[in-house]
């Protein structure tokens, strides 16, 4: 495990991090729906079921497990192949949202689950003090026709680390507890097929409702391959709104059978 407190979140950090070089940028005026893309992992509300009596009367199917479709906020796409011991394959894919202000009305959910995570240690006055940013990514874990059934201990990780940043996980995405005391300083993982969706919050990188320092550049985003796990058909894709918020600046990829993920060569913590 590493060295870690819960009365701070890491040994020998400040509690929380201090204000980064802050750029402006042209104003953006995007429409998001965040609870939703939290809590579904995805920002589209579902299609009622129909009402009618003779459609009613039928059997209603099993959701289909599909990707998240593309949104008007997203800038970076992060796709892999994960293969476990047994061959079976999960199609992964994560998508990065451009980053919301700690006071975007949409952004309340994500502060929520911040703090959830962090416990005593971290308040919404703190993220108010402090003008954190808060970068969503959304992920889909999806097996192939015909693939073999996952391996329960097979797992799949996730860039940016609990090392750097403060960040919170739902659905599919979990915290691994033998990495910290503190679920929102824990590294993440998924072991299975689904959706799932991670909050990264970044300490001074707000300057106003469109305007950020675009602190996630400075960090990687993608997966790596843990317990029994290898990756393959490793791609990148930054959207047209991407470089607006600082994506692909002095990035470099990283593509082997143990990583798939992009962002700056080095990082430096948060906290």
């Amino acid at each position: 495990m590493r060295d870690r407190r819960s009365d701070g979140v890491h040994l020998g950090r400040p509690r929380f991090g201090t204000v980064r070089a802050r750029t402006r940028l042209l104003p953006l005026v995007v429409g998001l729906v965040v609870a939703a893309g939290l809590a579904g992992c995805t920002a589209t509300a579902p299609d009622p079921i129909p009402t009618d009596a003779g459609i009613g009367a039928q059997p209603v199917p099993e959701p289909t497990l599909t990707r998240n479709p593309p949104e008007a906020d997203s800038i970076l796409w992060v796709r892999a192949l994960a293969t476990a011991s047994n061959g079976a394959e999960l199609e992964l894919e994560a998508m990065v949202h451009r980053s919301l202000s700690y006071e975007y009305p949409g952004s309340q959910t994500m502060n929520q689950i911040l703090i959830d995570d962090c416990g005593a240690t971290l308040t919404n006055a703190i993220i108010y003090a402090q003008a954190w940013s808060i970068t969503r990514l959304n992920v889909t874990a999806i097996p192939p026709a015909g693939s073999a059934e996952w391996p329960v201990d097979a797992r799949v990780g996730f860039r940016p680390s609990g090392d750097v940043v403060y960040a919170a996980s739902r659905g599919i995405v979990q915290p691994d507890p033998a990495t910290g005391d503190l679920a929102c300083v824990q590294d993440k993982f998924l072991a299975g097929s689904g959706k799932g969706a991670i909050a990264v919050g970044i300490p001074g990188d707000t300057i106003d409702l469109d305007h950020f320092g675009n602190a996630w550049a400075a960090h990687t985003w993608g997966f790596t391959a843990l317990d029994g796990v290898v990756l393959s058909e490793c791609s990148f894709e930054i959207t047209d709104l991407g470089p607006d918020y600082g994506a692909g600046s002095g990035w470099a990829e990283v593509d082997d059978p143990t990583a798939c993920y992009i962002g700056p060569a080095a990082e430096s913590p948060v906290f």
